[in-house]
């Protein structure tokens, strides 16, 4: 998660990223995330403060590693 605070805001916008099954996994990515938002923001002449974090939580099992399943037909609907 990406939090960042704009000077004369008084809200703190967030944004979230998922889909790391690591913690070292996301521990790489927040690092590049959070450069890829502060360049985005310098490039705009925004001021910013950007913190981000890793945070563990269970959605749904992961499915990187499932086996693709084929295409669906649209034609097997039969509308």
């Amino acid at each position: 998660m990406a939090l960042m605070s704009y000077p004369n805001l008084n809200a703190i916008h967030y944004k979230g990223f998922g889909g790391f099954t690591t913690q070292e996994e996301c521990e790489e990515k927040r690092i590049i995330t959070e450069n890829g938002i502060a360049n985005m923001e310098i490039d705009r002449g925004n001021t910013v403060f950007i913190e981000t974090y890793c945070m563990e939580m269970w959605a749904f099992p992961t499915q990187f590693d499932a086996p693709r399943k084929k295409p669906v037909n649209p034609a097997e609907f039969g509308a």
